[in-house]
């Protein structure tokens, strides 16, 4: 069966701060410090504004998501990925800091986005199977086209 993730991940600081703006978001605590909230279909629907802001070709980027992202990561860096079976290492993923992207939206043909994303956020190579392998426990069956 297919599986796709699509989702927040920050500090666990950041992400808290996140869910508490929008309460429907659940968070998921990863290892080292990490945490993320899942792009489920209800905070898709409730994140969606109208807007023209870029979606950066994400398939489950809300629209005018991209300014939320951009003012939560005045804090701290904050990254979008969608990962799916056919690309384990990630289809797409970005990476914002002090107000706008620094690191994306890469592809698998720019090499594996979310190990690079990872790093980004400081997560040593040796951690990485650490936290793929969290991210991978919550993956999920994408809707049926």
């Amino acid at each position: 069966m297919p599986y796709e993730l699509n989702a927040l991940i920050a500090t666990d600081e950041l992400i808290t701060v996140v869910a508490a703006e929008l309460p429907i978001a659940r968070i998921t605590r990863l290892p080292h410090g990490l945490a993320m909230v899942p792009m489920t279909d209800a905070l898709h629907d409730a994140l969606q504004q109208p807007s023209n802001a870029p979606d950066y070709d994400f398939k489950r980027f809300p629209s005018g998501f991209a300014r939320r992202i951009a003012g939560w990561s005045k804090a701290a860096p904050i990254a979008f990925a969608e990962i799916d079976a056919e690309h384990p290492t990630g289809r797409r993923a970005a990476l914002w800091y002090d107000g706008h992207i620094t690191l994306g939206p890469l592809t698998p043909a720019d090499g594996a986005p979310l190990a690079r994303i990872l790093h980004a956020l400081d997560i040593p190579a040796t951690a990485l199977p650490d936290v793929t392998a969290a991210l991978d426990a919550h993956r999920t069956a994408p809707p049926e086209a």
